[in-house]
């Protein structure tokens, strides 16, 4: 992992504090102010988006605006395998790509993640949660060994983000609290950046997080 330069670029793309490696992510703030039109909604055909919630349609612009600026172009649509992951269909090109995707809501706007590992075929995954959700510690009985529980008590938003980013890797079939599991990591919870190693099914996953704006935490590993 190595520091990135001090970057000034303008949101709502959030420039992050360290470079990612052998994987291209780009971090999206969409904020409420800036919902306008429904051409995002070309991306996911699968979808009925004028159904949606006010709520869900935000994400889902959230999420084209940030594969848009990954890809560089428009030309793109998202599909779903039967077991819920995306593919990422470009151009014309026949085969769909593995891409990581995570949404999270701060207060009014959306925040999403998109990444895509660099050679294709990593069964890389990516994740976003607020440090301070509730919701985190309620569930984490159900997703964390009892000595997971006793290892990360207070810092279990980060052993969630890295649970959730190992199933969009390795899932559909994952149990949380046997076969994904965070072992070590850097920095956690005071600074801004750090590394995280852990197992999947008993094979070795290592992965990197950064803080975003104190709360947002972002995960992302293979």
């Amino acid at each position: 992992m190595e520091a990135k330069p001090p970057s000034f670029a303008l949101m709502p793309q959030y420039a992050l504090p360290l470079q990612p490696q052998g994987v291209e992510i780009v971090l999206w703030h969409l904020l409420e102010s800036q919902r306008e039109g429904h051409e995002w909604a070309l991306h996911f055909p699968q979808r009925q988006t004028t159904s949606m919630s006010a709520a869900r349609q935000a994400e889902h612009q959230a999420v084209a605006s940030a594969l848009t600026q990954l890809l560089g172009h428009p030309d793109w649509h998202l599909t779903h395998t039967n077991d819920g992951k995306p593919q990422l269909h470009v151009r014309d090109e026949s085969s769909a790509q593995a891409v990581s995707i995570s949404h999270v809501r701060m207060g009014k706007d959306v925040w999403a993640a998109v990444a895509m590992w660099n050679d294709g075929d990593t069964p890389g995954g990516i994740d976003l949660v607020l440090t301070d959700d509730a919701r985190v510690t309620r569930v984490a009985p159900r997703v964390m060994s009892t000595q997971e529980q006793s290892k990360w008590r207070g810092c279990e938003a980060w052993a969630w983000a890295t649970k959730e980013a190992m199933f969009k890797g390795h899932g559909p079939e994952l149990e949380f609290q046997s076969q994904a599991l965070l072992k070590d990591c850097t920095g956690i919870p005071g600074d801004e950046a750090g590394t995280l190693r852990g197992k999947v099914r008993e094979t070795p996953w290592s992965g990197s997080w950064c803080r975003i704006r104190e709360r947002l935490l972002l995960v992302w590993g293979a």
